[in-house]
Formats: structure tokens, sequence, C-alpha cells
């Protein structure tokens, strides 16, 4: 009775099945559910000053491997340190996990946009479910099961050597159920120039599973969208198992759970906005997640962002002038968390070099001259 209440409760919080209703046993809270047989396990890493010595470190251009774990196992805690300077280390250093031996890592993602800390490490603190940019650390909540083998690794890209602490909070299963899906975050960054005709994919996947939520870092240094004005409008499009439209939010900020536009920062159990900065150059950092109702998908996902429908918006002069002028750029960081029935296949984004990756803007050079010389003929 015990390990079956175990089992079913472990995929009714992952979202993978419907929380059980039989009997007495839909009223018992998980965390009031004794498991004499279960064991609690860890794995330290990167703090090699005191008793562990040999523990690997997170010197620069290394790999520190954080847990190699044999399953079949749950993670339940990521933990990190958070790094200065930011602008260096928060993008400089990647987390990437890898499940059964896949060639592919299921996550692939700079430290601080995988944890929510959104425009390279400048996220107010904040706690939510299954992120948190805690004073100075970084933890994750993600339930991750693994049929025979989880690695966790963090990878520092820069030039500096980072004084890191990391673990993993973990316990093994009895034995793995294939309902079981394996998690996955992908980070994308993109800069584009944002017209009446931009119609933008930012995510797909193929494949059974569902997505569980996704978070957005946004830069722009164009006037006319400052407070957001124009970021905050698109169609967010969702196509389903080859349905276009399954789910059609009819505005960004409609997409997170927000209206009238991102004003001002809020932290909530399924949203939040952890940096609102509403010009010069504007930041936002926004999150959500669907754990309530996972976004479930057979075949394929695509979410894509469609500006040409916006008709209240796209004659206004002053976006079509700042278009003509070669301005109106964006720049858009996203992290979108799901689980699927594979291990690995999903193919990230390749990453930047670090003196790009840490830019608040990622424009291309022949975007850049333009303005460089009006600023020269102003003088």
């Amino acid at each position: 009775m015990r390990s079956g209440l175990s089992l079913a409760l472990l995929l009714a919080w992952s979202g993978l099945i419907p929380c059980p209703r039989a009997a007495a046993e839909a009223d018992v809270p998980n965390v009031a559910v004794l498991r004499p047989a279960q064991e609690t396990r860890m794995s330290n890493a990167g703090w090699a000053y005191d008793r562990y010595s040999d523990l690997e470190k997170l010197d620069a251009h290394k790999k520190m491997t954080v847990a190699d774990l044999k399953g079949p196992g749950i993670i339940h805690c990521i933990h990190s340190t958070r790094h200065r300077p930011e602008e260096l280390l928060s993008r400089g250093i990647v987390l990437e996990i890898y499940f059964d031996d896949a060639k592919e890592p299921a996550v692939h993602c700079p430290l601080a946009d995988f944890f929510g800390d959104g425009c390279n490490g400048q996220s107010m603190d904040f706690s939510t479910k299954f992120i948190e940019c805690a004073p100075f650390s970084y933890n994750a909540y993600f339930p991750m099961p693994f049929k025979t083998r989880a690695k966790v690794i963090l990878r520092n890209d820069t030039d500096k050597n980072a004084m890191n602490y990391s673990f993993v909070e973990w316990e093994p299963l009895k034995k793995w159920d294939d309902k079981l899906g394996y998690f996955h975050a992908t980070y994308r960054r993109e800069c584009f120039q944002l017209t009446p005709k931009t119609d933008k994919e930012f995510f797909s996947v193929q494949g059974s599973g569902h997505l569980l939520g996704r978070q957005y870092s946004v830069v722009t240094d164009e006037p006319y969208f400052h407070h957001f004005m124009m970021v905050m409008e698109g169609n967010n499009e969702v196509d389903i198992d080859g349905q276009a439209r399954r789910l059609d939010y009819l505005g960004t900020e409609d997409s997170f759970t927000f209206s009238w536009g991102f004003q001002k920062p809020f932290i909530g159990r399924y949203a939040g906005m952890t940096l609102v900065k509403p010009q010069g150059p504007a930041m936002l950092s926004v999150y959500r997640f669907h754990d309530y109702q996972p976004i479930r998908f057979n075949k394929s996902l695509r979410w894509s962002i469609n500006w040409t429908k916006e008709r209240l918006h796209t004659k206004r002069p002053g976006w079509l002038k700042a278009v003509a002028d070669g301005n109106a750029w964006v720049d858009y960081a996203t992290v979108y968390y799901w689980y699927q029935d594979q291990p690995g296949g999903f193919k990230h984004q390749a990453m930047r070099p670090v003196a790009q990756r840490s830019r608040p803007m990622l424009k291309p050079e022949k975007a850049e001259k333009p303005a460089a010389k009006e600023s020269v003929e102003k003088k």
C-alpha cells in the first residue's frame, strides 16, 4: 500500500497522471506519508576548501560534475551559489543535465536563466514552487525522474574561476514506471527587428509530453517601445499535434496571465514579473508555470508570437517610422520547461561566446552602425 501510494503521488505531483481520488488516500498530503524504506541522498560539488578537498571545482574553462547518479531515481532539488561578476558568470556558466546516457543534454541553459534570474542576473530575489533566486543562491525544485542514470554538470566558459558550492538532493525509486516523463529545459536567445509583419517561432518540440512553463528576459533600446509598447502585444499561438492555434493568447502579457502590459514587479505561485525596467533601455523578466494544467502534446508543440494581427497598432506612425529608420530592435532570451517521453534527442541552440552572452542586447553589428553614425553627426 505504501509503495503504491508513493508512486501515485509522485506521478500526480509531476503532472503526468491525475491525482488519485480513491478512498482516504486522496486526502493524504504527500508530506504526511511515511516511507520507511525510502532513502534520502545528496551529492556535493565545488566547495573543496574544507572537509571534502577532493571535490571538483568550477574553475575557468572547466566542467564540474555536480552529481552522477544511478537509477532509477528522482532529483528533487538542485542548489548553486550565485557568482560575481554577474555580467560574466550569470550567463558564462552553463547548466547541463543528461538522463540515461543520452547523447544530447535534456537541460542546456545558462545558470542564471535556468533559475529565472533574468537579463543576465538582474532579477529581484523571489521564490516559486519550481525556481528560486534566494540571497546569493539559486534553487530549483523540478521533479526529475530518471531510469538508469542522471548526470548534472556545471560548465564554466569564462576566464575566471568561480567559487562555487552546488548540491543535488535526490531519492532512489524502487522501480521505473513508463508513465514518468523526463524533464527538459532549453535556452534560446535572439535579437530581431520587431515590425508589423513579425511572426516568429520561439519554441518547437517533437514527441510526446507536456509543457510545464516558460520565462522570458526581454531587452529593447527602442524609445517607441518604452513601457514595453508592442513588446506586450502579439498573439501567442500554440500549435499542438499539427493543429494550428490550439491555444491562442491575444497578447503576450495575457499569455503570462497579466493585463494592460507589464507594469510592476509581482511574484506569484504560477506567474510573476521579477524585473520591470520600463525604459532606457527597457528590461523585463517574466515567468509562468502550468503545473495546475500542463499543455499536453502527443506528436509536436510549437509556440510562436504573431504581431501581424494587431490591427490597432500595425499602422501607427511611430512604429512604422522606427522600423523605416532601421530601429525597433528587441532581444528575447527564453527558457522553456517541459516533460517528454524520451531522455534526449532535442537539439538546443548553440551557446554564443561569453562576450556576446553577457551583452544586454545582441543587436547585429549592421543594426548598430547607423546609430553610431548618427551620434557622430550630432556632435
